[in-house]
């Protein structure tokens, strides 16, 4: 009975855990796809909803983390414009979708946008902080 028993596991356990090739194999979670035209189309999409998604990637220093986080909340607030650091992984569809961000908030807002907001962020902080 014992072995019966065994033989039974043994064989509900290998079908339990035993791949179709039917079946799809979703060993990693994708979002969405990740080519160079989803993420201009993305952008564009994001752009025309209100969301200005402008985000830089690689390895930064911070000399000043709390001054840095009161102009991107000042951009957020007043422009709409929501920048980060989005780490180190850069992708096909997020060099795509940045460029092309980048390209439309410059349009809308003017091509000194990001030093014009940095320098009102900086005279309302240096101001708070009195």
């Amino acid at each position: 009975m014992k072995k019966i028993i065994y033989i039974s596991f043994l064989l509900i356990f290998g079908v339990s855990f035993s791949q179709n090739e039917n079946s799809q194999n979703n060993d990693s979670i994708v979002w969405r796809k990740v080519t160079c035209e989803n993420g201009t189309e993305q952008a564009k999409i994001d752009f025309d909803s209100g969301i200005y998604n402008c985000y830089s990637y690689g390895l930064i220093f911070d000399k000043n983390p709390d001054l840095s986080t009161y102009i991107q909340e000042y951009r957020r607030k007043k422009y709409g414009i929501d920048t980060k650091n989005a780490g180190c992984v850069i992708t096909e569809y997020s060099k795509c979708y940045s460029k092309t961000m980048k390209e439309l908030v410059l349009k809308k807002f003017g091509n000194d946008i990001f030093e014009k907001s940095r320098k009102e962020a900086e005279e309302l902080y240096k101001n708070e902080k009195k």
